[in-house]
């Protein structure tokens, strides 16, 4: 597995913003924007470092860059994509599979619980990816 540039892991968290955004980000005049909207998966009160730091879990995950879910070119400045734009289906895909990671921690944890003051995700998106766009899903 290759090591990620700082700019993946910038755009791994910019991935998540377009999650969280319902405006454009050059709209806002800041990034990361001082507030978020559109939020549907994430919680209403998330600071951006969290958002970020979402983002670039994503990145490391799947092994893509911010352009995999959000409307934007390789090489532009982040301010110049459109994080909030929901027409890349990946980002929708992005979405539910956040929801299903939740659910199949729950059932993880009540079958075996967490050894106490254990705060690390027990169910990520590497779990199954990998590093790779599409699950991988022979272990063999």
């Amino acid at each position: 597995m290759t090591t990620m540039s700082m700019r993946q892991r910038v755009c791994a968290g910019l991935v998540l913003l377009v999650f969280v955004t319902a405006t454009p980000i050059d709209a806002q005049g800041t990034f990361p924007p001082r507030s978020f909207q559109n939020l549907q998966v994430l919680p209403t009160d998330v600071s951006a470092s969290d958002v970020i730091s979402t983002m670039k879990g994503f990145t490391r995950a799947l092994g893509v860059r911010c352009q995999f879910c959000h409307v934007g070119e390789e090489g532009l400045p982040l301010e110049k994509f459109d994080f909030a734009a929901d027409t890349v289906p990946q980002k929708t895909i992005a979405r539910n599979m956040m929801r299903m990671m939740r659910e199949i921690t729950k059932l993880v944890d009540a079958a075996k619980p967490p050894e106490p003051g254990t705060t690390a995700p027990r169910v990520t998106c590497y779990s199954c990816h990998r590093g790779q766009q599409k699950p991988l899903t022979d272990r063999g």
